[in-house]
């Protein structure tokens, strides 16, 4: 009686590896699009796309046209290097083509905008003006959930 032959496991492996190679060739034509550049690596019509995105953040010289008064203000104090749409949103929210949309976001009940650069972390420099509770002479008093902004200016903060 006569069994398998002693090389018929490297048969199967060449044909698991062929139909292996083929599956990834088909797979390889449908998914990889036709203007795909292969000296590049990208697609050629990325480049297109690119060219034009929506506008989602202005910077200041955006809010400059309708706040300029506000801008100069803030240049003088410690928040000028901050962009007001960390606290105000991203500009896509509040104009579009020049024309106002909806108002600018402004959070009055609440500290999470504040928080999100003067809550305490480790990572952050001794020098660096955090929110404590722990600190002496300051917020020992302050009730949970009071704003900010009940004691501190935002665009001017130090009291």
């Amino acid at each position: 009686m006569s069994g398998p032959s002693p090389k018929s496991h490297l048969y199967r492996l060449g044909i698991i590896l062929v139909v292996g190679f083929v599956a990834f060739s088909v797979f390889m034509a449908i998914a990889v699009p036709a203007n795909w550049n292969y000296q590049g690596w990208y697609r050629l019509d990325a480049l297109e796309e690119l060219k034009e995105p929506p506008l989602v953040y202005g910077g200041n010289e955006s809010c400059a046209a309708c706040h300029d008064a506000i801008i100069n203000e803030v240049k003088k104090f410690k928040h000028r290097a901050l962009s007001c749409e960390s606290c105000h949103g991203p500009l896509a929210h509040h104009v579009k083509g020049k024309q106002k949309i909806a108002d600018a976001y402004i959070d009055d009940k609440g500290r999470w905008q504040c928080l999100n650069c003067h809550k305490k972390l480790v990572s952050k420099s001794l020098e660096f003006p955090v929110f404590s509770r722990e600190r002496p002479r300051e917020h020992t008093s302050i009730k949970p959930g009071t704003p900010c902004k009940s004691c501190h200016k935002p665009h001017h903060p130090t009291p």
